[in-house]
């Protein structure tokens, strides 16, 4: 097994990162085989990345069966027989991930310069030293490898991972390694920067959340404005469908400003505040959401220019008027 305390305390990142580029194959253990865990396991292991360890789950058969997947590794139901490893994966749920570092740190297995690193997309690495661990372990390089995918089903993911792209922060040591094992199965590899009390990494995740999730909770909320207007759910999204995925694929081609259109795109005031009233009307929550919207729209229509000055000062101050 390769020390790696001693490869980064004594020869410095230069020798430990060309032992990394002769492809010398760490141990990896996973804590918790969730769906990603189990997606990377199977594709590093496939691609001769790492060599499998301890594959730890709440139950046997569920660490057998992410054994089974992956197509390696030793199935353990719980920490007690853990082996040395040189880079352990805890692959647990958001809620359970503390706990699951606190008892790795428990079991006096991983050392000092081993790797440990998790997948959240909205906790920072800085957690794996936190308070209660560092002390255990002390001197473990940490990381947070977060692939912005949906890993609903493992067997899909594996199909579909190339070119999925991979956000990544933590102890530079750890974050080399995990870059290049992602780039040997097409990932696409970017820097996150957590922030020092680790707050940017919520904003970070707060984004895909936005991007994604409030998007389908906007479509709702146009359904619902339909149905006011007579037309029903089944039509609403058939007219919706291609003018939702006409505008998103003029946002990836143009830009959010060339890619705006509609009353505050073009300056027209009168519109804008004549829907607001209607929207405010028929439901307040949804006049709020009109407002906040609009703002961004109008410094997007500012950036596109097509706008007048005059008439997009008139939509802020509506937008911004009380009601």
């Amino acid at each position: 097994m390769l020390s790696l305390d001693r490869v980064c305390d004594t020869s410095g990142l230069g020798q430990f990162l060309s032992m990394v580029d002769r492809m010398t194959k760490l141990k990896l253990s996973i804590i918790g085989c969730g769906n990603v865990a189990k997606t990377l396991g199977y594709l590093w292991h496939n691609a001769a990345v790492v060599e499998m360890c301890d594959v730890v789950n709440q139950s046997q058969q569920s660490a057998h069966d992410s054994v089974a997947f992956i197509g390696a590794g030793n199935p353990l139901d719980s920490l007690s027989g853990l082996q040395a490893a040189d880079v352990f994966l805890i692959g647990c749920g958001d809620d359970q991930l503390e706990h699951c570092i606190n008892q790795l740190a428990e079991t006096g297995v991983v050392k000092a310069g081993n790797i440990v690193f998790h997948c959240s997309g909205s906790k920072p690495a800085s957690i794996i030293n936190a308070e209660k661990s560092a002390p255990k372990w002390g001197g473990v390089v940490t990381a947070s490898l977060h692939p912005v995918k949906s890993f609903s089903s493992p067997k899909e993911a594996i199909k579909s991972f190339a070119n999925t792209y991979c956000g990544f922060e933590g102890d530079e040591q750890a974050v080399t390694v995990l870059k290049k094992w992602v780039e040997v199965i097409d990932g696409v590899c970017f820097d996150i920067d957590a922030g020092e009390d680790g707050k940017n990494k919520l904003i970070y995740h707060a984004a895909s959340v936005i991007a994604c999730n409030y998007l389908v909770a906007l479509q709702e909320l146009s359904i619902h404005a339909f149905a006011q207007s007579g037309v029903d759910r089944e039509m609403a999204m058939k007219i919706l469908e291609p003018i939702v995925k006409g505008t998103a694929d003029n946002i990836f081609a143009m830009g959010t400003a060339n890619a705006l259109t509609g009353p505050i795109a073009r300056g027209d005031y009168q519109v804008v505040s004549k829907q607001l009233q209607a929207v405010n009307d028929w439901n307040t929550s949804a006049g709020e959401i009109y407002k906040l919207l609009g703002e961004i729209s109008a410094d997007l229509s500012e950036k596109q220019g097509s706008a007048g000055k005059e008439n997009l000062q008139k939509i802020r101050d509506i937008l911004n008027a009380k009601s």
